[in-house]
């Protein structure tokens, strides 16, 4: 069979299934956008949790029900992915495969480049056993240029400038890829924290001592702060974050314990994907002080029953 075709069967099979839209997180026992509208989208699903063995898979059935790469990516536009995916310690990076199924799908939606902000850990492509037939859009990959700019905050109570990777600015659409997984200081590393990877060392250094205070972590409040004043920066188009496998402890690095619950998770805002998927490390938004305050800056909703949510297995 050849690419195409083996290619367009297995998206077609993630597209069988059924779903359910609710108005309230679906797990209990877990705990500048520029998306183009369309003729239903006020009835379209705000977060779409795909529950599946394949992550590949899981994840452009989760694009496809938030309405399809074409409401994300037109074509001729230049993409920017940042993938949490510097760490080689299982559980502590996204499954590559979830990054993989991102690329292809943006490119086969016509994107005209593909920038990837964060480089990822020597030997994380060769983790998924689908780098060899994607080869050639790894090889349409462009990384970090390793330029920075100054950019202003307005809004940020904390953290009123930073140093951010310029590629960010230069690209049309901006994905934001993130690992649902524990974290030692903030409890919880998703959308929100995956943020810093666009930012200089100086910058995250004042994240972590802005303060003055002895610790890395010594001080919660103001970390979480700028956490939530750096996502005013820019709002990504649109959010996944990887809950297949991941770590429960010793965050964000690892290793650590692991917690299984092969589920991929789409969101068109870092607040609602955050909320929702910190649940899968038995926390509570308000348990997570970043969501809290990011929700306070309008960056979208931490409460289940406000947030069209759909679940479904593939």
């Amino acid at each position: 069979m050849d690419d195409f075709t083996r290619r367009s069967f297995l998206k077609r099979a993630a597209c069988l299934g059924g779903g359910v839209l609710l108005g309230q997180s679906p797990l209990p026992a877990l705990a500048q956008s520029r998306s183009q509208a369309g003729p239903a989208q006020e009835m379209r699903p705000e977060l779409v949790a795909v529950k599946g063995k394949d992550p590949y898979l899981s994840t452009l059935k989760a694009i496809q029900e938030l309405g399809g790469i074409e409401s994300f990516v037109r074509r001729g536009d230049r993409v920017g992915v940042l993938v949490n995916s510097p760490f080689k310690n299982i559980g502590a990076s996204v499954n590559p495969e979830v990054a993989l199924a991102v690329i292809e799908t943006c490119l086969e939606g016509g994107a005209k480049e593909i920038r990837y902000l964060k480089d990822p850990h020597r030997g994380y492509w060769e983790r998924s056993p689908k780098s060899g037939e994607l080869a050639k859009a790894l090889k349409a990959l462009k990384y970090e240029s390793g330029d920075q700019v100054k950019m202003e905050i307005p809004g940020g109570l904390n953290l009123k400038d930073a140093r951010i990777t310029k590629d960010l600015r230069d690209c049309d659409v901006f994905i934001n890829i993130s690992i649902a997984k524990h974290h030692q200081g903030v409890h919880y590393s998703g959308a929100l924290k995956n943020m810093m990877g666009l930012c200089a060392f100086s910058t995250n250094s004042y994240f972590h001592l802005g303060t003055l205070k002895l610790g890395w972590y010594a001080d919660l409040d103001h970390l979480s702060q700028c956490i939530a004043d750096l996502n005013l920066v820019r709002k990504p188009d649109l959010c996944l974050s990887d809950a297949t496998t991941f770590i429960t402890e010793k965050g964000p690095y690892g290793p650590g314990q692991l917690a299984v619950a092969e589920t991929v998770v789409a969101a068109t805002n870092g607040v609602s994907l955050d909320a929702f998927c910190c649940r899968f490390l038995g926390l509570q938004p308000e348990d997570v002080l970043m969501i809290g305050k990011a929700a306070q800056h309008g960056l979208g909703e931490m409460k289940p029953d406000r947030i069209r949510i759909k679940t479904l297995s593939v």
